[in-house]
C-alpha cells in the first residue's frame, strides 16, 4: 500500500508538479523512508507521514495519548546520492525498545515510562514511549494525525482513546514535488552535495569522528549488512525458531546454533 502511494504521488507530480496520495488502514509500513528515496531517486522532494495506534505519552500526560508517527523528507543529490531524513516523533523508535528487550539490556532514562508514569530503565517495564523534545514530539505527532487520519475521514486516536478501535491500523501520506517545477533538477543535486560538502568540513566537536547527513549511518550500516549479514538479539531468533517449529519450516544452520 504505501508503494503504491508514493507511486501514486510521484505519477502525479510529473504532470501537475505536486502529487499528495493518502493511504488509508495500512497494515504496517516499515521504514518510510524507503518510500522518500523512492521520490529522491525519481529526482523529486519526498516527503512521507504516517499516524497510527496511541503508544507513545502526549506531553504532560503519564499514559499513551499519541504515536510515535514518524516524519521521512528525502531530497535527490548528486555524487553523494539522495539525502534522507527518516525519524520517529518519540525519543527513540519502539524498534530499540525491542531490541533492548531482546538483548536483556538496559535503556537510557528518557526513552519510555512503566505503568505507573515512571520513568523507567528497564526496556520488559515500558508501557508508553517519550515524545521527543516534550511538546515539540507530541504537537508534531498529533498534526500527522490530523494529516493523514482525520483529513481522510479515518481518524485513529480519538476512536482509539475512546475505546472504540481496538484493531491496529495505520494511515499515511505520500507526497513527491519536481523539484524542476521550481528550479533545475541538475543545478539542485550540484548544490545538495556542495551543501554536505561544507557542513563536512565544519570543525568537529569532541568524541565524533565524522559529521554525518541524514541517512548517512544507515547507509554504511547497510553496506554492512550486505556483506556481513544481519546479526539477530537472541530473543529475537529464539521466536523466530519456535515460530518455525510451530509451522514446520526447517531452521537454517545460522539460526539453530
Amino acid at each position: 500500500g504505501m508503494n503504491r502511494a508514493m507511486d501514486e504521488a510521484i505519477a502525479v507530480a510529473r504532470e501537475q508538479h505536486v502529487g499528495w496520495c493518502s493511504a488509508r488502514n495500512v497494515t504496517h509500513s516499515g521504514a518510510i523512508g524507503y518510500y522518500a528515496q523512492r521520490a529522491a531517486e525519481a529526482g523529486m522532494a519526498g516527503i512521507v507521514m504516517v499516524a497510527s495506534m496511541p503508544f507513545m505519552a502526549y506531553h504532560g500526560a503519564r499514559a499513551n495519548g499519541m504515536s510515535t508517527n514518524p516524519i521521512a523528507i528525502a531530497v535527490p543529490g548528486g555524487a553523494t546520492g539522495p539525502m534522507v531524513l527518516d525519524m520517529s516523533t518519540s525519543t527513540v523508535a519502539n524498534g530499540k525498545i525491542m531490541a533492548a528487550r531482546d538483548a536483556g539490556e538496559s535503556i537510557p532514562v528518557g526513552w519510555g515510562l512503566d505503568a505507573d508514569g515512571r520513568d523507567t530503565t528497564d526496556p520488559n517495564k515500558v508501557a508508553t514511549l517519550l515524545p521527543l523534545g516534550g511538546p515539540k514530539g507530541s504537537g508534531l505527532s498529533l498534526m500527522f494525525e490530523c494529516l493523514a487520519s482525520v483529513m481522510i475521514g479515518n481518524p485513529i486516536i480519538a476512536p482509539s482513546l475512546e475505546g472504540k478501535l481496538e484493531q491496529h491500523t495505520i494511515n499515511a501520506v505520500c507526497m513527491a514535488v519536481d523539484v524542476d517545477a521550481v528550479g533545475n533538477l541538475s543545478v539542485f543535486r550540484n548544490a545538495i552535495d556542495q551543501l554536505v560538502a561544507d557542513l563536512k568540513a565544519l570543525p568537529k566537536a569532541e568524541g565524533f569522528d565524522d559529521i554525518l547527513m541524514p541517512g548517512e549511518r544507515g547507509n554504511r550500516v547497510m553496506a554492512e549488512r550486505r556483506v556481513q549479514g544481519i546479526p539477530l538479539p537472541a530473543g529475537t531468533r529464539k521466536r523466530l525458531v519456535e515460530v518455525a517449529s510451530r509451522l514446520g519450516v526447517a531452521v537454517p544452520a545460522a539460526l539453530s546454533g
